[in-house]
């Protein structure tokens, strides 16, 4: 395959996070139309939310070729994609959520900023289970 760099890569991306998005979303509206009694409508954003989840998949497939889209390293093996995994939480543990849990206290929003520092707690043992799963895997994936 051609590799994937520039504008091509940068769609990529986005249309990877869009439909990433979109599962969250076809869930979440699957759930509430089943507790409204629309069980018809439940069931289609239910099948929207599979294939849709299969169609973020295939993007993540090619882009695991060049990059992994959230924390710009390498991944496609075991080891690389909990190095990837373990970047990710390290950065919403360290700067998003603590950001976020910052600008809510700023503004007034306490029960936001509850949530956002609950994240933070929850991210961090996060964090704790990868860096001891990472240290049981090589760099090329296998178990030592």
């Amino acid at each position: 395959m051609t590799e994937l760099n520039g504008e091509m890569l940068a769609e990529l991306r986005a249309a990877f996070l869009t439909e990433s998005m979109n599962v969250q979303r076809y869930a979440h509206f699957a759930e509430v139309a089943g507790i409204e009694g629309h069980l018809a409508l439940a069931e289609l954003f239910q099948k929207l939310c599979a294939t849709t989840a299969c169609v973020a998949r295939g993007h993540l497939d090619l882009l695991q070729e060049v990059v992994d889209p959230a924390t710009d390293l390498p991944m496609g093996g075991t080891g690389s994609n909990a190095a990837c995994a373990l970047a990710g939480e390290l950065d919403e543990t360290t700067r998003l959520y603590p950001r976020l849990a910052t600008a809510a206290h700023d503004t007034g929003l306490a029960d936001v900023a509850s949530w956002f520092e609950t994240l933070v707690a929850l991210k961090k043992a996060h964090t704790a289970r990868l860096e001891q799963a990472l240290a049981t895997v090589t760099p090329e994936g296998e178990a030592p």
